[in-house]
Formats: C-alpha cells, structure tokens, sequence
C-alpha cells in the first residue's frame, strides 16, 4: 500500500515508523495539486512521505484532482493523509488508502487497568484536549459511557482555558477513584 488515511493519528509518528524521510504538503486547493503532481514527477532514492494533513477540509474538486496522484505511485513514495472527518473525503480517496484508526501513538489505549500517569506528563492544552477527546473516542468505540461526565467537564474546563495540569490531575483523581 502507498497510500494511509489516519484517522486520530500523529502523521509524522506514523512515517517515522514506516521509516520514510517526512514531507509536509498543504493540499486545499486544485493549484496545491497542481504543485504536488510537479514536485513528485521525480523519482525518489528514500522511501518519502508526502504528510498531508486535514485532507477532508480540502474542496471536492480539489480531493478529484488528488486521485491521480494515488491511482499512480512512484517508487518510494507513500502518502499520509490524516482526517478529522471521514465523510467529508471522497469514497474513491478512501479506497485507494488503507485506513488506519488508531489513536495517537503517544496515548495508551484506555482499559479498566490502565493508569492515567500518561496524562500528568502533559503540559500542551491542544495536547491534553487531544488526550481526553482519544479517551472520549475509546470508551464511545468499547461502549462504556460511566467515564462520559467526568471526561466532557475536563474538556469543558481545558477549553475554557483552565489550568492543563490541574485539569488533567482532576481528571486522573477521578478516574482512579471510580475504580
């Protein structure tokens, strides 16, 4: 496969270990497509990810004129288009790519054993947001809504610019009382 759609992934962590040189490339609009098909018309001696992130806010017509690029590959070449929103992409984009849903690599999936030590070393909000959507995203995924609450209020809290590590200590004390 040269083509991964990720859905709630680090794009970078994931090149990193498909162990490709890391190429970020903006792609809203058919003049963007127009700059990647010049820029991979030549070969490539690494393997090279071309990291296009948010490909499902790009224009329709802009993610038709990427197809071509997925329907041809070069040699050493894979792409690595992340996704908020997998309705928003073409379902001839989701074809050519194998879909890849898990979640950040830096974040360990929630289980009843699990500990939350994970979330006190965060200090970056858009981390920690991102940490207690993954955790919203899992238990929805397992089922489990118990956690519900106490998740949408630290997001709530975060959100409104409260303190990341309070929060997320909060949040951990919770969780670990709850057990």
């Amino acid at each position: 496969m040269h083509a991964f759609l990720l859905i709630n992934t680090n794009p970078k962590e994931f090149a990193t270990k498909q162990k490709a040189k890391q190429i970020p490339f903006r792609l809203q609009k058919i003049d963007d497509v127009r700059e990647l098909k010049k820029f991979v018309k030549f070969s490539f001696a690494l393997k090279t990810a071309i990291i296009i992130e948010d490909i499902d806010k790009a224009t329709v017509e802009t993610q038709n004129a990427f197809l071509k690029n997925l329907e041809e590959p070069n040699k050493n070449l894979i792409y690595v288009l992340t996704v908020s929103n997998l309705e928003n992409v073409l379902p001839t984009i989701v074809s050519r790519c194998q879909v890849i849903k898990i979640q950040d690599l830096r974040y360990k999936m929630y289980d009843k054993n699990a500990n939350y030590k994970d979330a006190l070393n965060i200090k970056d909000r858009g981390e920690a947001i991102k940490f207690v959507e993954n955790l919203i995203y899992i238990d929805h995924e397992k089922n489990i809504f118990q956690n519900q609450e106490n998740y949408l209020q630290s997001l709530k809290n975060l959100k409104a610019n409260g303190n990341v590590s309070l929060q997320l200590l909060n949040l951990v004390v919770k969780m670990n009382s709850q057990r």
